[in-house]
C-alpha cells in the first residue's frame, strides 16, 4: 500500500470551503473545485514520501510504470495496458458546471487524431479531445448533491413554459410539439446553439426575467426549475444554455446515493460534494454555462437525444458491512464500507488495483502483500497494488480515544 497525495484544481465554479472543510483543512479564500486520484497526465496524483526532496517527487503513473503487472495485475495490462484505468475525484461544484457529454471511445479516438491534424496542441485550450479514451461516470453523493442529467420528457418540458410569453417561448413549444419525433430534441438544441436563432442574449434575458417574476409571484410550475434558471441568468447572463438547462432532468442526491453517467449523455452538476468516478480520461465536449472552449456543433453532433430519466444507482450488498455500486463500465466501480468498532477487523471486497480513501472516522488498513499496516482519516487516500491481494480494515482509535465507527470509499476496477 502507498499513500497518494492529490492534484488539486481551481476552477472558478469551485466551493471556497467544501473541500478543504472535508480534508480538515482551512480555506485560504480560493475556489477549489476538484482533487484527483490517479494515473491522468493532467493532474499528476503524487506518492506520499514524507522528507522527501521536491525534486525527486514521484507520480503514481510512474510508480505503476516501474512494475506494472505488480500494481495493476496481468489482467488489467492485458485490458487496459500499463495506466491505471480509473480516475477517482473530489469534486464540490458551487456553481452550475458546462453543459458537457463524454464520448465513446470510436468519437474520441476519432477526434482525438483530427485535432493532431489540425495541429492543436494537448495543452491548447481549444482543444476538445486531450485522449482517446470514452468517459462513463458516476458520482457518489457525500452531502446532497444536485445536478442536470438528460433531457425531459417533451410533454413536462411543454408544461413548465405555461404562462411564459413571447417569441422565443412561443417557438420553443411549436419546436416541442415536433420534438416526440426521431431527431426532434437534436434539432431544437442545435437551432437554440445557432447564432441566427431566437435564442439572443436579449431573448434569453427576458426569457428569465419572466421565469424570475413568475417564482416570485407563486405561480411557477416547477419552482426548482425557475430558481434554476434565475442563478444561471446571475452567472451567464443571455447564455442560451439556460434554455437547454430549462429542458433538462434535475436530479437530487442525498447522502449516500449514486448517479450514473454513460458517454453521450448530457449533464452539468450544480452543486454539492462527492466522489466522482470516471473511465480515466479528461475528454469533454461544452456548449454552455462556461467561460471554457465550447464546441456546441460538436456537442449536437454526439449527444444522445433520447429523454430519458437518469440512472440512479442501487447498491449491492456482497457483506454485512459493504455496499458496492456496479455500473455498464468495464473500467470501474465503487463500494463503501461501514466499519462499527465491535466488527474488529473485516475483509473488504475486491481485487486488483484500487484506490481507497477514509470517509469519517479513522481506518486501520491491511494487505497481505504489505508488511505494514496504514491508518487513514477523512480525505486520505492509499494506493493498495494487485500484488497487495486481500485487504482488511478495521475502525482505529485515535490517541487515547476509543476506536469509533468509521467509513471508506474504493474504487477498483469490476
Amino acid at each position: 500500500m502507498e499513500r497518494l497525495i492529490g492534484w488539486r484544481k481551481a476552477d472558478d465554479w469551485g466551493s471556497r470551503g467544501s473541500i478543504p472543510a472535508f480534508l480538515g483543512q482551512p480555506a485560504d479564500g480560493r475556489p477549489l473545485s476538484e482533487v484527483w486520484f490517479g494515473g491522468h497526465p493532467d493532474g499528476p496524483t503524487l506518492m506520499d514520501r514524507p522528507g522527501a526532496d521536491p525534486a525527486d517527487e514521484e507520480t503514481l503513473a510512474g510508480w505503476i510504470r516501474e512494475d506494472p503487472r505488480a500494481a495493476l495485475g496481468s489482467g488489467i495490462v492485458y485490458s487496459f495496458g500499463s495506466q491505471l484505468p480509473f480516475l477517482m475525484k473530489l469534486i464540490a461544484p458551487a456553481q452550475a458546471l458546462s453543459l458537457q457529454v463524454h464520448p465513446t471511445k470510436e468519437i474520441a479516438r476519432e477526434g482525438y487524431l483530427r485535432e493532431d491534424v489540425l495541429g492543436i496542441a494537448r495543452t491548447d485550450p481549444r482543444r476538445t479531445y486531450k485522449d482517446m479514451n470514452h468517459k462513463p461516470e458516476m458520482v457518489f453523493a457525500l452531502t446532497d448533491f444536485e445536478a442536470l442529467v438528460g433531457f425531459r420528457v417533451p410533454r413536462k418540458a411543454r408544461e413548465l413554459l405555461r404562462g411564459l410569453e413571447g417569441p422565443l417561448a412561443d417557438s420553443l413549444r411549436r419546436r416541442l410539439n415536433l420534438s416526440t419525433v426521431r431527431g426532434g430534441l437534436r434539432s431544437l438544441a442545435a437551432w437554440l446553439f445557432d447564432e441566427d436563432s431566437l435564442a439572443t442574449p436579449r431573448a434569453v434575458a427576458g426569457f428569465c426575467e419572466q421565469c424570475a417574476q413568475r417564482l416570485a409571484e407563486g405561480t411557477s410550475p416547477s419552482e426548482r426549475t425557475d430558481r434554476l434558471v434565475s442563478e444561471l441568468a446571475v452567472t451567464h447572463p443571455g447564455d442560451p444554455g439556460i434554455l437547454v438547462a430549462f429542458l433538462m432532468n434535475p436530479v437530487s442526491l442525498r447522502a449516500g446515493e449514486v448517479v450514473y453517467i454513460p458517454p453521450r449523455q448530457i449533464h452539468s452538476y450544480q452543486s454539492g460534494l462527492g466522489i466522482e468516478v470516471m473511465a480515466a480520461s479528461d475528454n469533454v465536449i461544452r456548449a454552455g454555462l462556461t467561460h471554457k472552449y465550447v464546441d456546441a456543433a460538436q456537442l449536437v453532433e454526439i449527444t444522445e437525444f433520447s429523454a430519458l430519466p437518469p440512472v440512479r444507482v442501487a447498491p449491492e450488498h456482497p457483506t454485512a458491512t459493504t455496499d458496492r455500486f456496479l455500473v455498464p463500465a468495464q473500467e470501474f466501480n465503487l463500494s463503501v464500507t461501514t466499519l462499527d468498532a465491535a466488527d474488529g477487523r473485516v475483509v473488504v471486497p475486491g481485487e486488483g488495483p484500487r484506490i481507497v480513501m477514509g470517509l469519517g472516522g479513522r481506518v486501520r488498513l491491511s494487505a497481505h502483500g504489505s508488511p505494514d499496516p496504514l491508518t487513514v482519516g477523512r480525505g486520505q487516500a492509499v494506493f493498495v497494488p494487485a500484488s497487495d491481494r486481500e485487504l482488511s480494515a478495521e475502525a482505529s482509535s485515535d490517541g487515547d480515544r476509543p476506536a469509533e465507527a468509521a467509513r471508506l470509499v474504493q474504487c477498483g476496477v469490476p
